[in-house]
């Protein structure tokens, strides 16, 4: 019977004193036999195990470092995984990017490719785990690959990029700035990307976002935004971003006013070459009406 081979490897911290260490694993999946192809059966089958693989991987390394003020469910800093299947006699191998742009091609799957990229969410320091450097590739966030190849078939997708990116370290950003530029460049400007413009200029700024979006305004949001309609929905999506944000719901359950306002009203003015003076404070006092009625 032909089998499909999985390589995992990990690496996290172990124990009270913080010890980095390897994990290995290998997984066996017997292979659809109807052909010597990857079948949407065979797909799903590697999609689940890779997922189960990442919770029993999280699993074995615990976060149990001493004298730590905060724990987060796991240390796993970095996974990655190889597939191997025979084909004709030989064997070919497949990476996470090569892997993922087959699995995007079946958008039945897309539930599991979502599901896929919220299981590496959160690892060490309670962030995204990473793919480690490799020959082809550099050290970039868990789950990059799986994301980009649905959202690069369908801007439908824009949103689950979006809360993907949220779960990046973009304070040190990796190749995030390109890929936004290349789902605005392929898409244009739309109700989709309006929303990763904003998601850009206010949750997920990170190294870049300032200076990306004034080079979205530049590059055509300006023009776009002339229109009536297409103003109207970019103010309702910049309130819809701060209602999801979850900064917001952190910084009024701090309790801070001073805090508030500084790391959340202030964020309405990174749309000040964009907005009018009557725009801008018409969000700013929804966010202030919405501190008043939480400490109401």
């Amino acid at each position: 019977m032909n089998t499909i081979n999985i390589q995992y490897k990990a690496f996290g911290y172990k124990g009270a004193d913080y010890t980095g260490e390897e994990l290995t694993l290998e997984k066996i999946i017997n292979k659809d036999v109807s052909t010597l192809e990857l079948t949407i059966k065979d797909l799903r089958s590697i999609l689940e195990m890779h997922i189960s693989t990442v919770k029993e991987i999280k699993k074995a390394f615990p976060d149990e470092k001493a004298n730590a003020r905060f724990h987060n469910d796991n240390t796993v800093e970095e996974i990655s995984f190889r597939i191997n299947y025979k084909q004709d006699e030989r064997i070919l191998a497949l990476d996470e990017k090569q892997f993922f742009k087959e699995v995007a091609e079946h958008e039945e799957l897309a539930p599991l490719i979502i599901e896929y990229c919220n299981v590496t969410a959160d690892g060490e320091e309670g962030t995204r785990i990473w793919l480690p450097e490799s020959e082809d590739y550099e050290s970039h966030p868990a789950g990059t690959h799986a994301i980009m190849a649905l959202v690069r078939k369908d801007e439908k997708w824009i949103p689950e990029y979006i809360n993907f990116l949220k779960t990046n370290d973009l304070d040190h950003e990796a190749e995030q700035i390109w890929h936004i530029r290349e789902l605005i460049e392929t898409y244009g400007w739309s109700k989709e990307t309006i929303r990763l413009a904003i998601a850009r200029n206010i949750s997920c700024i990170g190294q870049a976002g300032t200076d990306q979006f004034q080079q979205m305004l530049e590059g055509g949001l300006t023009v776009y935004l002339q229109k009536e309609k297409n103003r109207e929905e970019f103010i309702k999506a910049i309130h819809e971003e701060f209602d999801v944000w979850e900064n917001v719901n952190y910084r009024l359950k701090d309790g801070s006013k001073e805090l508030y306002l500084d790391y959340i009203v202030s964020r309405v003015e990174n749309f000040k070459e964009i907005l009018n003076d009557k725009e801008i404070e018409t969000i700013k006092s929804r966010l202030l009406k919405r501190w008043d009625n939480y400490y109401s």
